[in-house]
């Protein structure tokens, strides 16, 4: 008996011994304190002057860095380049890096690269810059991951003065990922042992705003267009595959503009005013498309956990000036029998505890490992009817205890601070902050005369996205940030191309990234030691190794030769100009091939 007690001692302080060494410490913290040069936001004056934009020669690349390896820029050249400034990143930094082509009139062949090595490993990558032309869109960046195993990916500039972003994650022992392309669909699947304990308040999750308005669908008749009403350039189902899991659904029902009792059907909405006399805007997906998509979705990828935040919940006229129809019993359980409708739901949780408090497990092992759909309504506008349905997975919005922080400003150079500074004041950690659930909206909010001009997704893919990779990440740190980072034209990175291989895929690795590497540091939240300084455990392991090349027109070469490297520079001419200031006199072969 004795000999068995000392075994189940010994064995206690085995497991005692590895959960110690396995346990979150401070001293093993890599998020770096260094502070990277100030980025740029585009200008007013290049976005809203279509002849300066169309010609603007400057432009960014920003690198995200979520790994525990600084990233070390090893060396660049670049030749009739007026400005080629490129610069390490700290760990849990970005960078944003600035080029300037030397602007002619005539056709040129501007051209520079910058060479990178992830420190402490043998992965490099390069980011390649190429111009034919004065025009931006003869101005590309290749950002080549092959020696990363990760591939290449060829992008033009949205606009002129704009950004192209590359975010990085993982580490030497878990495996590098980057934002070249997305991977399979169920990310928080992947990384469940990392967040399966974290109470949701301590993740990060990628949302989008107005999310049903992938369309304009003129079921409702008024002067929104897909400028100035069009949130979105992809479908439930794709923003759900491009890691988004908070979702605004605005939900309203159509009625025939002669009978009122006359229900035409429950669209997605986005008007000005849902209550007023005369709304103006359209309607986007109806409800039956987002229930099929949801259901395609979980199908394909079970174990998730995603929030749709229902509004509006009233009904309009096909013709809406004359004031809002209040849903009655009948509209309530027809909108009921739709929701019913949906795969995964989870009816009957338990409302005592705010669900920002509920571990991530407490959803994700729901309906037997499949996860949860959860739908939170805000019921302002429901009146005669029940605000919730809790047997049917339908609950009031005030069971998680949020704050959305809209800052209703047209400029990215206002919004962007605003949204920084809203989120800087959060502390997570342990027991404080059981009631921090924030929301970030991380969009501009154009009049209606610069919506109409210029378009919601110029905005989006010129100005507010690009400034969410440099700007938006150095305010976020192992100790403050948003649970939500909700934005308009998810992945969406060149003007109207919305087919899956042209979509980039940053928003969704910033999503992992978060959740693996900057929130992980933070041992209040973390208890045990981040997962990207252990060996990957191997149901976390990502999609197939795939070192191919997405070109900018959505065309992929899963397998090229392995000498096509698009931009690169094989031959460095007279007039090269490297990152020590040297200049060659003599045209030579280029050493880094």
């Amino acid at each position: 008996m004795r000999v068995f007690q000392s075994l189940a001692l010994v064995a206690s302080f085995a497991s005692l011994l590895v959960n110690a060494q396995d346990a979150c410490k401070a001293q093993d913290r890599t998020f770096s304190t260094e502070q990277t040069p100030a980025g740029k936001y585009q200008p007013s004056s290049i976005f809203m002057n279509p002849t300066s934009g169309l010609t603007s020669s400057k432009f960014y690349i920003s690198v995200v860095n979520l790994t525990p390896h600084r990233i070390k820029l090893e060396n660049t050249h670049s030749y009739q380049m007026d400005t080629f400034d490129f610069g390490d990143i700290p760990q849990g930094r970005s960078r944003q890096n600035t080029v300037k082509y030397r602007n002619r009139i005539a056709t040129q062949d501007d051209a520079g690269e910058a060479y990178y090595r992830i420190d402490g490993t043998d992965k490099k990558f390069a980011l390649r810059l190429q111009g034919t032309g004065p025009t931006v869109d003869q101005r590309s960046v290749t950002l080549d991951l092959s020696g990363m195993n990760l591939g290449q990916r060829v992008y033009k500039f949205p606009g002129g003065e704009s950004s192209v972003s590359l975010v990085i994650t993982g580490s030497a022992k878990y495996g590098f990922y980057a934002s070249i392309r997305h991977d399979r669909g169920g990310w928080m699947r992947w990384i469940y042992n990392t967040i399966r304990d974290r109470p949701i308040r301590h993740l990060f999750l990628p949302g989008t705003h107005d999310s049903g308005m992938s369309k304009i669908t003129n079921k409702i008749t008024s002067i929104g267009n897909s400028f100035n009403t069009q949130n979105q350039g992809i479908n439930i189902y794709d923003q759900l595959r491009a890691g988004s899991r908070w979702f605004d659904l605005r939900i309203g029902s159509v009625h025939d503009n002669n009978n009122a009792g006359r229900n035409l059907g429950f669209h997605t909405l986005h008007v000005n005013d849902e209550t007023a006399d005369l709304c103006i805007g359209n309607s986007g997906e109806s409800l039956d498309e987002v229930i099929s998509e949801i259901n395609l979705f979980t199908r394909e990828n079970p174990g998730e956990v995603m929030f749709f935040s229902l509004r509006y919940l009233i009904g309009r006229y096909e013709f809406p000036d004359r004031g809002p129809i209040y849903w009655n019993t009948q509209l309530w359980n027809d909108f009921l029998s739709k929701i019913r409708g949906v795969n995964n739901r989870c009816p009957d949780l338990d409302t005592s505890v705010p669900f920002q408090n509920q571990p991530a497990s407490y959803f994700m092992d729901r309906n037997d490992g499949k996860g949860c759909v959860i739908f939170l309504l805000n019921g302002q506008n429901l009146r005669d009817v029940p605000k919730e349905a809790v047997g049917d997975g339908l609950y009031a919005l005030n069971r998680i205890g949020l704050k959305d922080h809209w800052s209703n400003m047209q400029n990215v150079d206002a919004m962007a601070p605003n949204q920084i500074d809203n989120f800087k004041n959060l502390k997570r950690g342990g027991n404080g902050d059981f009631n921090q659930f924030h929301i970030a909206q991380w969009l501009v909010s154009p009049d209606a005369i610069a919506s109409t001009t210029y378009g919601l997704q110029a905005f989006a893919i010129q100005q507010a996205n690009p400034a969410l990779y440099w700007a938006g990440v150095s305010g976020m740190s192992p100790e403050p940030w948003p649970n939500v980072m909700m934005v308009d034209y998810i992945g969406v990175q060149q003007k109207d191309q919305t087919g899956w291989h042209t979509l980039s895929a940053e928003m969704y690795w910033l999503g992992i990234g978060m959740n693996l590497y900057v929130i992980s540091e933070n041992c209040d939240v973390n208890k045990w030691k981040s997962p990207l300084i252990k060996a990957r455990e191997l149901e976390l392991a990502g999609g197939k190794e795939w070192n191919g090349i997405i070109f900018a027109n959505g065309t992929v070469v899963d397998q090229p030769s392995p000498e096509l490297h698009p931009g690169h520079t094989s031959i460095l001419r007279n007039g090269t100009i490297f990152a020590n200031g040297t200049m060659l006199e003599t045209t030579i072969p280029n050493p880094w091939i």
